[in-house]
């Protein structure tokens, strides 16, 4: 599913009207409650989402992919953190990319969503170039083109217990920063604070119960081990 900045969503807000005014009446004649497109992807106006973002991207303006709705996402980790394993983290779960308008080949911000054992080395820094970093109590590592964040998620009902063995971790990958050699301290903590704040979307929807990512991002340099 493709979506856009403000320019494209102006664009393209007349025909979503005449969608749901159908949409509408069509429920009305049926009976059937009126439809909803539920996902995590939208990045407000005058937001700090969008303000990073734009900053992140270098762009004015920016199309989003949506790679799966609100339920694909808690179905698909709720099901890998049933079936995780001792030593391994699970397939990540994609969720949004954000490309800069005009584009640029493959230049995009990506955003994916796993867990990974407490125990495994997986959790261990392995980032080229990498800075460790604490946010809240979140954890990870950030260099020039990717930030991988680890979080306590303390799952409800029967996913309470396997929950309490992993952490949840996000993964976002910058490729248009691939090749540059100005990327700062302040772009990772840039890049850094819109992981988190793209993670706080997976926990509320997930229903972490210790709410982890609930404070505004804070990021500080972790002491190396």
């Amino acid at each position: 599913m493709l979506t856009s900045g403000r320019k494209g969503l102006e664009a393209s807000a007349r025909g979503t009207t005449v969608l749901l005014a159908a949409l509408v009446l069509a429920s009305c004649a049926s009976g059937e409650p009126e439809a909803k497109i539920e996902h995590l992807c939208n990045v407000a106006d005058a937001s700090e989402e969008e303000a990073l973002l734009r900053g992140i991207l270098r762009a004015d303006d920016y199309t989003t992919d949506i790679n799966n709705r609100t339920s694909r996402v808690v179905e698909g980790l709720e099901r890998n953190l049933r079936d995780i394993g001792p030593a391994k983290e699970t397939l990540s779960t994609s969720m949004c990319a954000y490309k800069p308008t005009p584009r640029a080949g493959s230049d995009r911000a990506r955003f994916e969503f796993g867990w990974v054992p407490r125990t495994s080395k997986d959790a261990e820094p392995l980032l080229s170039g990498g800075g460790r970093f604490d946010a809240n109590g979140a954890f990870g590592e950030s260099n020039y083109f990717q930030t991988r964040l680890f979080v306590r998620c303390d799952m409800p009902g029967d996913l309470a217990e396997p929950s309490k063995a992993a952490w949840l971790y996000a993964r976002a990958s910058y490729s248009f920063n691939i090749g540059r050699t100005d990327i700062d301290q302040a772009a990772k903590d840039r890049q850094t604070a819109l992981a988190y704040l793209m993670a706080r979307r997976v926990t509320d929807a997930l229903g972490c119960e210790n709410k982890p990512l609930e404070k505004p991002p804070v990021v500080k340099p972790a002491p190396t081990p």
